[in-house]
């Protein structure tokens, strides 16, 4: 930023002049369905010209599990930007005043973004050059960029503002914009910002960048990817377009199914042009999506040697050039494992939850299931993933609006207290139940079985986790029903809250459970000691309890979770899933065909293919 667009933006903090304001989620949007890691824990992010931090605390929440650095030359931006991420809960956030080009210290960053910025310095290539030095090896860099076919009226209403400021003391200003009848529209860049109706202070904002910047270079395609080529980028992709009033991400390849990427096909429709088109490269591709669209703002996404293994298939399909190889994925881990299997969800799910929901809306009506549509709206990516707590991070599901908290006191729920009073009440005769039924069962069961439990659980032994299943989805099992009638009765009369498994949780000595999340954070996890040895504890978001026999213990496994036994003994407890209490009766329902139809995403075909 020029020391004179700086100036600008101390008296008009962009893009919003307050921490009130919702931060903006398109950029963390955008790469949610744009890198194939769902989490990026541990990697470090760079914002480079954060302004207010709207777009870069949505990133923060998005990601909790990654670090955040915020540049920017104005301290009044700083100054709100702040105040947002403490308002936000951001603690995985920090700001930093200065040159954008010139980052402080020596740290290379994993990803890089800079939105808003380059088309505004006077030297956009020298500071992207600089940005790049600070990239790991397999960085990646994204960029947003105003585009010259769109954006060609705005400049001659620049032109026309800057004639009649000649020879004004102070030159431009808005009072002269106003006087002119120039006002840059709020959904130009695709969806209006949060508040923009009616807020006279976001207005003065958006029209100070629009028309007083004093540098303003809007740039093509080709032009952009020429920017990132001299900075020693590998490749580059353009990734989406922006527009008044609307927005999208572009698939040359038609490789997605998600139905805001916009193909080749969509843009020209006749079948005579589109074989035409047929023998084009992507430049062409490119040109010709330009050309029809004339938008006023495009992102790319860029990257060094191997970065290319950590995107979607369809952003590699829409590269302007690529010199480096795509590097295979690297396998193992719950993290690279649930964000294919989130990508399934994405591409071959939203169809038969969409189904789910007309029906259920018919039959319920559609006030009854708001909160079930937002979270299908942001497993299916058509609304972006921001978690309540930035620290639960579910593997599949969000379900907004619940209390998000890692330990839950059955004390605040009269139907989670009354469950478990008879649970501990009759904690001895479940032990003894479900021994008997071992033995008639003549033994236990391995709970961690094919590629992908293996990889959430990496490091435990097939027998050093054991269960007994008491429940199954159709109620109570037979053999459960004849030998354990106490057990029985306890579940019929709570099937209410009961949400899936129902099981005696074995974990052998020396054995631990790895740091782990689970697909959902509608429901809670209830243990009920049974055995339990000394040293021996359950870790959730940082705090580690001991079970007691005979008491419960309730929380959240949408945080991430730990156990581990290094008492002499086995620890063995009740485990119960159940529905969070805050979840009305037609939730649960519709929640449980919800479950019905993502259950696929945890088939092995699905780790294999994806």
């Amino acid at each position: 930023m020029t020391t004179t667009g700086s100036h600008l933006y101390e008296s008009y903090p962009y893009p919003a002049p307050g921490a009130g304001a919702d931060p903006i989620n398109d950029v963390a949007h955008a790469l949610s369905l744009a890198l194939v890691d769902g989490d990026l824990d541990g990697w470090r992010v760079l914002d480079a010209g954060c302004g207010t931090g709207h777009r870069l605390v949505a990133l923060a929440l998005q990601y909790p599990g990654a670090l955040f650095t915020g540049i920017d030359l104005s301290e009044a931006s700083l100054a709100v930007a702040r105040e947002l991420a403490a308002r936000s809960g951001a603690d995985n956030v920090t700001f930093v005043a200065g040159d954008v080009g010139s980052p402080p210290g020596e740290e290379e960053f994993d990803l890089i973004v800079c939105s808003g910025v380059l088309h505004h310095l006077p030297d956009p290539a020298a500071t992207l050059r600089s940005l790049t030095g600070r990239l790991t090896e397999n960085g990646l860099l994204y960029l947003w960029l105003y585009h010259a076919l769109g954006e060609h009226d705005r400049m001659a209403d620049r032109e026309l503002v800057a004639l009649f400021a000649q020879g004004c003391e102070g030159g431009a200003d808005l009072p002269l914009v106003r006087a002119l009848g120039l006002s840059l529209s709020p959904t130009r860049y695709g969806s209006a910002p949060p508040g923009a109706e009616g807020d006279a202070a976001l207005r003065d904002v958006l029209d100070a960048d629009a028309y007083l910047n004093p540098v303003v270079r809007p740039l093509r395609f080709a032009e952009g990817a020429k920017l990132c080529r001299d900075a020693s980028l590998d490749w580059v992709s353009v990734l989406g377009v922006t527009g008044e009033g609307a927005g999208g991400l572009l698939d040359l390849c038609g490789t997605t199914r998600l139905p805001f990427h916009r193909t080749l096909a969509d843009l020209f429709p006749d079948e005579g042009l589109l074989a035409r088109a047929a023998g084009w490269d992507n430049a062409d591709r490119l040109a010709a999506v330009e050309l029809r669209l004339r938008p006023t703002g495009f992102s790319l996404l860029a990257g060094k040697g191997g970065s290319p293994a950590a995107c979607e298939e369809w952003v590699l399909g829409n590269a302007l050039y690529r010199q480096a190889p795509r590097v295979a994925p690297g396998s193992g881990g719950q993290s690279d494992h649930d964000a294919r299997r989130r990508r399934y969800v994405r591409e071959r799910l939203a169809e038969p939850l969409d189904g789910v929901l007309a029906d259920a809306r018919e039959r319920w009506g559609a006030a009854a299931l708001g909160r079930v549509g937002e979270a299908v709206e942001m497993a299916v990516g058509r609304r972006p993933r921001v978690l309540t707590d930035p620290r639960q991070r579910p593997a599949l599901l969000h379900f907004p609006g619940l209390p998000a908290e890692p330990w839950v006191s059955p004390d605040r729920y009269p139907e989670l207290l009354r469950f478990a009073t008879d649970l501990e009440r009759h904690w001895v005769r479940i032990r003894d139940e479900a021994d008997r039924l071992r033995g008639v069962r003549g033994g236990l069961e391995g709970y961690v079985e094919g590629e992908y439990m293996s990889a959430k659980f990496q490091g435990l032994g097939g027998s050093d986790w054991l269960t007994t299943p008491l429940y199954e989805k159709g109620g109570v099992p037979a053999d459960v029903a004849e030998h354990c009638p106490a057990v029985r009765r306890l579940l019929q009369e709570h099937a209410s809250l009961l949400s899936g498994d129902v099981i005696v949780s074995r974990v052998e000595p020396g054995a631990r459970l790895a740091p782990h999340v689970d697909d959902n954070d509608y429901k809670l996890t209830l243990h009920l000691g049974l055995r339990i040895p000394d040293d021996c504890f359950l870790r959730v978001d940082g705090t580690a309890r001991a079970w007691q026999e005979g008491r419960c213990l309730v929380f959240s496994d949408a945080y991430e979770h730990e156990v581990w036994n290094d008492g002499d003994t086995a620890r063995e407890i009740l485990l119960v899933d159940i529905w969070h209490p805050e979840l009305s009766p037609v939730e649960r329902q519709v929640l449980n065909q919800v479950r019905d139809v993502l259950a696929p995403a945890s088939e092995p075909e699905v780790l294999e293919h994806t």
